[in-house]
C-alpha cells in the first residue's frame, strides 16, 4: 500500500522490434479520484514531454462511464468524450472532459 498521496503509477514499455531499445517511449497509467469516480489516464513519455493518449472514467459502482482523448495528441487539443453507450461529444479541455464524465454524463 502506498502511504503517500501520490497517484499509483504503472510503467509500460512499448515494444517495437524495429526500434533500438534506447528510443522506446515510456507509457504510464495514472489513476486518481474525481467526484467519487476513478479517472485513469494513459500518458506517454512522462519524464520529458507528457502527452495524454486517452483516459477512462469508472463510476463508484465500478460501471464504465466513458473515455476521453485529444483528437490532436501533439497539441493536446480538440478533446473528445465518448460515453459508455457510444455517444461522442466535444470538450474544450481535458478538465472539461473529466468533469462531464464524472458529473453530467455519469448520471445520464
Amino acid at each position: 500500500m502506498n502511504d503517500n498521496d501520490d497517484s499509483p503509477e504503472r510503467v509500460v514499455y512499448v515494444v517495437d522490434p524495429t526500434m533500438g531499445r534506447d528510443v522506446q517511449p515510456e507509457l504510464v497509467t495514472r489513476t486518481n479520484t474525481e467526484n467519487e469516480c476513478a479517472v485513469t489516464g494513459v500518458v506517454i513519455d512522462p519524464a520529458d514531454r507528457q502527452q495524454l493518449l486517452y483516459g477512462t472514467v469508472t463510476g463508484p459502482d465500478g460501471r464504465f462511464v466513458g473515455s476521453y482523448f485529444p483528437a490532436d495528441i501533439v497539441r493536446q487539443s480538440e478533446w473528445r468524450v465518448v460515453t459508455a453507450d457510444g455517444a461522442e461529444y466535444p470538450a474544450p479541455s481535458e478538465g472539461h472532459a473529466v468533469l462531464a464524465l464524472t458529473t453530467t454524463l455519469r448520471r445520464a
